[in-house]
């Protein structure tokens, strides 16, 4: 009888720690998501909402055409293949050359290929044709929401910078424009990639987001314009363009991202 007693008792006690666990385990996992869900600012929900996040990354692979002229001359013309999330990256110029970030690596298929641009490019490029979805990347910091002029209009803006040690640049930083509608119009920035932080300051600039229209009723805008931009005036003189054109979504293909069998490696420095 004592023998049973303890056996229900033994069983009792491992019930009830199991239980305890699995609530512990259910208190860690709400507590995660809490914080991730406090973390994601107000300012930036309304473009994630407007720009159909959740089914943009509810694709594997996005492909596009971009074309990019600066000061009235041809800058870029190049197909660019990527994961959603910009894990991995392929940029197919017109020219012939091939750039492939692999998740760890920058390669390309051309020995005389100007590497620094090359690197500068493949991330550069696919962030401005992506960026209502890295809002709330890893790493990013949110500060300064206020209004500022834009075209006539009075919209809300805020200052995305990063922590130390993310992506090529972490000095960068950009000022995000939305409309009442949560369209992301338009965001400053500065280039610290190759002369930092404090010399890039001197001149930032600025891309308008025009053209809207929808591929997968996913919104893009398909015509950029580059200006000049400054704290106290905002978007001032036109010094670039770029064009977005053929946007198609498909599945994830272990080939494409493929190290080139003769391939030169695109370092940082």
């Amino acid at each position: 009888m004592k023998k049973i007693a303890f056996i229900s008792l033994l069983s009792l006690f491992i019930s009830c720690k199991e239980e305890a666990k699995k609530e512990e385990i259910k208190t860690e996992k709400t507590q995660v998501l809490e914080t991730e869900v406090k973390d994601i600012p107000e300012f930036t929900k309304g473009i994630e909402v407007t720009h159909k996040k959740e089914a943009f990354l509810a694709n594997e692979i996005i492909s596009y055409n971009l074309v990019v002229k600066f000061g009235g001359q041809d800058y870029l013309d190049a197909k660019f293949t990527q994961t959603v999330n910009g894990t991995l990256i392929k940029m197919e110029r017109a020219n012939g050359e091939t750039v492939v970030y692999d998740g760890k690596e920058v390669y390309t298929n051309k020995t005389d290929a100007n590497l620094p641009k090359d690197r500068f490019d493949i991330f550069t490029w696919p962030y401005f044709a992506t960026i209502p979805y890295k809002l709330n990347d890893e790493g990013t910091v949110w500060s300064d929401f206020q209004n500022k002029t834009f075209y006539g209009e009075n919209l809300a803006t805020g200052k995305l910078s990063f922590e130390a040690n993310i992506g090529d640049a972490p000095d960068d930083w950009y000022v995000i424009y939305k409309d009442p509608k949560n369209y992301l119009v338009g965001a400053a920035y500065i280039v610290s990639f190759g002369k930092g932080k404090k010399a890039a300051e001197k001149e930032p600039h600025a891309v308008k987001y025009t053209n809207f229209s929808e591929v997968n009723e996913i919104p893009f805008a398909k015509n950029w314009t580059y200006h000049m931009w400054t704290t106290e005036k905002g978007f001032g003189d036109q010094i670039g363009e770029a064009t977005l054109t053929n946007i198609t979504f498909s599945k994830q293909n272990d080939s494409l991202f493929k190290k080139f069998e003769k391939a030169t490696l695109v370092t940082l420095k």
